[in-house]
């Protein structure tokens, strides 16, 4: 009998031993993305993943006795002319693509503050004949847990091109660039300053959540001069006469204020400039503004 009790009390109390099972994970969709809750003895756990197939972590929060720590997680990508062509369609239909690499167009005009500077300053810009060329090469995206807003910055080269109108050329005497009247025997062909800069944006891009095809961003670019050059070409009679410089004393470091909105690869942008294209003891007043179409890649 003793034994029998003994033997008893051993399988009851084997229970009381043996680790209990852990609970099993909560894993639910929401928005497109994956959500994992662990509830352990010690912690609970939540884990929001990208999206329904991907193992990319976006945020992670722990709770434990009323303490709760969250943990965010950077999204960061590059992107170059035809990257689309590269990589999962199915991680590339899911991320927030920036809007920097690509290639544009537009027309350049020059401004003394808020206003188009007019022909009694000096300056009087052809705006119809004024063009700027640009080549963005690549992107950089970083955004938060949130995949339609982020920061995008890059490289690119820009080209402008501004051409005087209204029989009035530039010329430079003594490193100054001066703006002259044509006399009446000279026929002016044109007369044009042109600049080469590398371009580094810093954009702050917003994409609509029900449609990440449109986009709208804004930001500086920061451009740096690699080349200027002034070249005026007129008749006097029948002989052809060409002024031309390299090297017009232009600010080297410059900035513009970008605005750019588009739907999918088209895109519309306005720059403007608050500083002067070239270093004002060297050359007139005048700051840039230019405005056009892209195709983005």
């Amino acid at each position: 009998m003793k034994k029998l009790l003994i033997l008893l009390l051993c399988t009851v109390s084997i229970p009381a031993f043996a680790v209990p099972d852990e609970k099993p994970d909560t894993t639910f969709t929401f928005n497109d993305k994956k959500f994992v809750i662990n509830d352990s003895t010690e912690f609970i756990t939540v884990n929001v993943y990208q999206d329904t197939t991907s193992l990319e972590k976006i945020y992670e929060a722990r709770f434990n006795n009323g303490n709760r720590h969250e943990t965010w997680q950077l999204n960061e990508s590059i992107t170059f002319p035809f990257s689309d062509l590269i990589g999962n369609n199915e991680k590339k239909r899911n991320r927030m693509k920036p809007h920097w690499s690509g290639i544009g167009f537009g027309f350049c005009q020059a401004m003394d503050g808020m206003s188009f500077i007019n022909k009694p300053n000096g300056v009087s810009i052809n705006f119809s004949r004024s063009y700027e060329i640009f080549w963005n090469i690549f992107s950089y995206r970083l955004t938060k847990s949130k995949r339609n807003y982020g920061l995008v910055s890059g490289i690119g080269l820009d080209w402008r091109n501004y051409v005087m109108d209204d029989n009035r050329y530039f010329v430079k005497e003594n490193q100054h660039i001066l703006i002259q009247p044509c006399n009446e025997n000279m026929s002016l062909k044109y007369s044009r300053l042109k600049t080469l800069d590398i371009t580094i944006p810093l954009l702050f891009e917003w994409q609509p959540e029900s449609n990440r095809n449109f986009f709208f961003s804004i930001g500086p670019v920061m451009n740096i001069k690699t080349y200027s050059s002034l070249k005026t070409l007129y008749k006097v009679e029948d002989t052809e006469h060409k002024i031309f410089h390299k090297n017009i004393n232009p600010n080297p470091v410059n900035m513009d204020i970008l605005l750019q909105a588009g739907y999918n690869f088209i895109g519309f942008y306005a720059k403007y400039s608050p500083f002067n294209i070239m270093q004002s003891k060297y050359g007139p007043d005048m700051q840039s503004f230019s405005t056009g179409i892209m195709l983005l890649f």
